[in-house]
């Protein structure tokens, strides 16, 4: 395991992080307790845990990407970009768990998990380029990130009729083509695509950031969503098209 490989600095990191995330999600079963009941909160607490200790995990296996790009050395710890983006994914448990307490009419842990996983998508990249703390790991794995949950937010909103259910299929094809295709072009090529962030893929996850928002909140205050759907919908499409294009090119062009 790499994360016996590295300094002492950076496994010290990985481990605190780990540990107060692990606490925080003490806290939240806590919190769930006194609203959805021991067994739900049970089953809350067990699948918030595996799936942080799975993150985790990962997490410990890939330190050595904790190159900073700018510079080229191994960052001392993982920084607040990078933890940031490993709770977005943590949070994908959670909007689904959201989700389902949606139908028995407890909206607000669905509204505030997605919010906070949104605010954290733009803080993160926010963070790396200000403060030139930009990864590999956060490269690789950002958008990785981002397909995860956000597919997981679309899908679970489209199981209790919130979201369309194409629009969910929409949404997960959006994110699964990309990861899809550099699959495809390792295994052809022997070697990896050049990840980059672009304009079309940014306004794309931000078109179904706001309608999945837009979607949650109006079903919590009890409001037609139906009713300016239509342009979310279009919005949605008209980027994740833009989105698809796009990667079709730059992969073009890198084979």
């Amino acid at each position: 395991m790499q994360i016996f490989q590295l300094n002492e600095e950076l496994r010290a990191s990985w481990l605190r992080f780990s540990a107060l995330v692990g606490v925080a999600i003490l806290i939240a079963a806590a919190v769930a307790l006194r609203f959805a009941g021991v067994s739900e909160a049970g089953w809350f607490l067990a699948t918030s845990l595996i799936w942080w200790a799975v993150l985790s995990l990962d997490l410990a296996l890939h330190l050595g990407l904790m190159v900073n790009l700018e510079s080229g050395e191994l960052q001392p710890s993982i920084g607040w970009p990078n933890r940031l983006t490993e709770l977005r994914a943590l949070a994908a448990v959670w909007v689904a768990w959201g989700a389902h307490w949606a139908t028995g009419g407890v909206y607000l842990p669905l509204v505030l998990v997605f919010g906070l996983a949104a605010v954290t998508d733009l803080l993160d990249g926010w963070l790396a380029r200000r403060g030139h703390a930009s990864t590999r790991w956060g490269r690789i794995y950002d958008p990785i990130v981002d397909g995860v949950f956000f597919s997981v937010a679309s899908i679970s909103l489209a199981v209790i009729g919130i979201l369309p259910q194409w629009l969910a299929a929409l949404v997960t094809l959006r994110y699964a083509f990309p990861i899809a295709g550099g699959i495809t072009f390792l295994l052809i090529r022997r070697r990896t695509l050049r990840v980059r962030h672009t304009p079309w893929g940014r306004a794309s996850s931000a078109g179904i950031a706001l309608t999945v928002f837009a979607a949650a909140g109006a079903a919590s205050l009890g409001l037609p969503f139906h009713v300016i759907a239509p342009v979310f919908y279009v919005l949605v499409g008209i980027t994740a098209l833009g989105a698809f294009v796009t990667i079709l090119i730059k992969g073009i062009e890198q084979v």
